[in-house]
This record gives C-alpha cells, structure tokens and sequence, in this order.
C-alpha cells in the first residue's frame, strides 16, 4: 500500500498534509517539535524557530491567507506572530489534520531503496527512541528559516571580538542592549526590524549593509504594500514595472540619501524586498547610523569599508539562513549556494518519489502557493499526471535558472527566489500539461511567460 511521510508541521507541511487528507492520500507527518506551526511557534523546542517577541508579519493578512481558509476579519492588517500560529492552529483544527501529526518526532534519516520507495528513520524527542518505517514517498517540508548562516569566511577579527555576538536567529528582544552600542549586519526584514527596535534603548546603533537596497513601506496609497501583487501593476511588462516602482518609492519615501543611505545599484524588483517603516524615522532621527559592510573587528571595535571605525560592544548577524536538509545525505540532494536543482521548485528529475514543498521564496506571501504545490503533488502520487522526462526536467530547470540570473541579485539570498504570479500560473500550465501526459499526448514544457518573462519557475 502507498503511503506518503511529511518532514515537518510549518506551513508547508500543513498545507501538503490538508491536501492529502482532503484526497484521501495516505500519509503521515512528523514534526520535531510539541506543537505545529514551525517558524510561527515562538520558542519552538524543536529550535528552529527565530521568531522574535515583537515581530509582526510584513505581509498583510489578505496576501498571507491560505486559498482555503482566510485569517478572521478580527486579526490587524499585519498580525503578530501569535496571530499567524492560532490561525495555523485553526487551519489544522479545521481540517482535522492533528490526527495525521505526529509531534515530538525527528525524521534522522531519509534513504532511498533498491527496489524503489524510502527508508525513513524517525526518533522521538521524549525518550531518543528510534524506529524505521517504509514509504512510497517523501515531502520535505523542513522549512529555509532555520539554520543560521554566518559570514564565510568569517569576517577578520571576528575571532578576536569581545563584546557578544549572535545571529538574529538568537535574537529574542531589545533589553540585553539597553545602554550598549549595537552593530547590525545586513539589510533584509530582521536587519531592519531589528536595527529600528534595538536602536530605542542602545546607546548607539549601526547598520552594516554591503550592498544598498530598497526599502519598501508596508503601507503604500493607503494599501498594504504587498497588495501590488495582485493589483493591475503586476501585470505590466518588467521594463516599465521597474521604473514605476522606483518612482513610486522616491514620490513616497524620498530619496534614500535624505536617511543617509547610498542610492541602490539594482532595480527594486531584483532583490527580495525589504519592508520597514520604522527603520526609516530612526534613521532620520539618528538613532541608528547607516554604515557600509565591515572590513573588521578589533576586540571593541568595528572596522568598515569606507575607512571608519566604531567602538562596539555587541554584534547581531542578520546574514540570513541556508538551506539544509539534515535527514538527506548530500551526495543525494543539497542546495550548494542555495540553489536548488528542482523542477518548479519541487520535484528532483532523477529522484523518484522525493519531493519538496515551500522551496519558492516569492516577492510576496508563501502561504497562497503551498496548496497549489500540495495539489501537483498529489496529482504526481495518484497518477492523476506525469512528468516529463528527467531530461526534459533537468534542460527547463537550466533554462529557467539563466531567467533567474538575469532577473535577480547573484547571492545566496535570491537563490530561490520566485516572481508570485508567474509561479503560480507556471504551477497551472504543469498540472494541465501533466494529465494530457498522463492520456498520452506529449505537450511541451511549461515555461514563465507573461507579465514577468523573466521570472524564475524552476
């Protein structure tokens, strides 16, 4: 009989498992942690939550709800990460999905079988005690927000640093810096969130940022910013869309040397958007110093590019997260460079019956495209559709990947990054083009077209 392990209660695994138990897909989920939620959980004992006690979603509720459930009229437009976990709790309460959840269980090994399907090993948290089950396939939704990556190489002098140092993963609350002098590195959402919180108590606050970058409002026109995702502007071609955003933040924001910010070298659609509203009024209140990337540290002291030095007694490394699969062996499937060699974000083209959910990064809100992907998944499970062949895959995951290049920064941030609506419109053309497979017409590849021909679809 076939039946399918889930890695992981996030988001991601929520939203494969209600799909398939919507299908009658046999299948059972295990999550490391007490309680479902991943990320969303504040303190997770699993550890892979970085939640900090303030942080509120930066993208609106709208925008953020599942195609099947909407989060309550009641909950803010931005809501606290209390907010999204009860409203994960009531998605799962709602389609009854606890029953399939197997908390306080970590998947130790994922390993493929001769004669085909998966050995996966399992231990539970409470007593370390092991045991190994077969299945016909596996989803891996463990999440990309949970395993810190530091600089590497490690800045020099990082070793020789004696105030406290710590990736914003760690980062719970302001009141440990009241009074000390904080430097901040990067410049995505914790970067700035956490800049713009620290810099209320802390003597001094410093931003690091290597590179410039836009800085969006999460309230734009009177609207959430994130609803141009689904507004008419999403549907105009990339070469006028750039510009109208720029010059939609210079008539709103203003030009980004007034806060003491460099002018951004790439357009605003070419890096995944960073969204601060309070960071900008402690800028120009000089509570926090803007500062280029760190060339080193002294045992009190930070060194930057541009030939400055600042006294400092405590660093948090807002550098981002790598994409870590513990349970697999690498020699099978890894993500060197936070690339992923996955068709439509989701299938491996020579590794039968493995699969992966949440591996899309979109401009906008994650949560709308997890059903869709559970959906073509469990389309793949039932037979319902076919793939193409694993040369077919592997030449359109090249393809798109050149796309990606061209229309996104060369970092390990923006290795999965994904334009929302062409994904999801590429999601749709796949699962029709698959059941014509499935009858036995060979359509063609399905590739990103449209409003954003640039966009990435692998």
């Amino acid at each position: 009989m076939r039946r399918t392990c889930v890695i992981g209660a996030g988001p991601s695994g929520l939203a494969a498992s209600k799909v398939f138990a919507s299908r009658n897909v046999p299948f059972d989920c295990f999550e490391a942690g007490s309680g479902i939620g991943g990320l969303w959980r504040y303190g997770n004992d699993n550890g892979m939550s970085g939640v900090y006690a303030s942080l509120h979603a930066n993208i609106s509720k709208e925008s953020m709800s599942f195609s099947s459930l909407a989060m309550p009229e009641t909950c803010p437009v931005f809501p606290h990460h209390s907010m999204v976990l009860a409203y994960l709790e009531d998605y799962a309460a709602s389609f009854g999905l606890h029953r399939h959840i197997v908390c306080g269980t970590e998947v130790t090994s994922v390993r493929p079988l001769d004669g085909g399907g998966w050995e996966v090993v399992c231990r539970r948290r409470a007593d370390a005690a092991e045991e190994t089950r077969r299945y016909s396939e596996v989803v891996v939704a463990n999440g990309h927000h949970w395993d810190p990556r530091l600089p590497a190489p490690a800045v020099p002098g990082a070793e020789e640093f004696e105030g406290t140092a710590i990736h914003s993963h760690d980062y719970r609350t302001p009141e440990p810096y009241a009074g000390l002098r904080v430097l901040v590195i990067g410049m995505g959402n914790s970067a700035c969130e956490i800049a713009a919180e620290v810099s209320r108590t802390a003597a001094r606050t410093f931003l690091s940022a290597r590179d410039a970058a836009h800085l969006f409002p999460k309230m734009l026109l009177g609207r959430p910013a994130d609803h141009l995702v689904w507004s008419p502007l999403s549907d105009v071609p990339r070469f006028l869309k750039d510009p109208a955003l720029r010059l939609l933040l210079r008539l709103t924001r203003g030009v980004p040397a007034h806060y003491g910010l460099p002018e951004p070298v790439h357009g605003p659609l070419a890096r995944h958007p960073s969204t601060s509203d309070e960071l900008l009024v402690q800028l120009a209140r000089g509570a926090v110093t803007p500062k280029p990337g760190v060339s080193c540290f002294g045992r009190d002291t930070a060194a930057f590019t541009d030939g400055s030095r600042e006294p400092v007694d405590a660093v948090v490394y807002a550098t981002g997260y790598k994409i870590s699969f513990p349970f697999l062996e690498p020699s099978l499937f890894a993500a060197p460079d936070g690339r992923t060699e996955l068709y439509l974000r989701t299938v491996a083209p020579r590794i039968p019956g493995l699969y992966f959910m949440g591996l899309a990064q979109p401009s906008g809100a994650a949560f709308p495209l997890l059903e869709p992907q559970a959906e073509w998944i469990a389309e793949l499970i039932e037979g319902a559709v076919a793939l193409p062949s694993p040369a077919d895959m592997t030449r359109a995951i090249a393809r798109e990947w050149r796309r990606h290049r061209r229309t996104y920064v060369s970092t390990y941030r923006h290795g999965i990054e994904v334009d929302f609506r062409s994904y999801r419109r590429a999601l749709r053309r796949e699962r029709r083009a698959g059941r014509r497979r499935a009858h036995g017409a060979v359509p063609a590849l399905p590739t990103v077209t449209g409003a954003a021909p640039a966009a990435d679809a692998v």
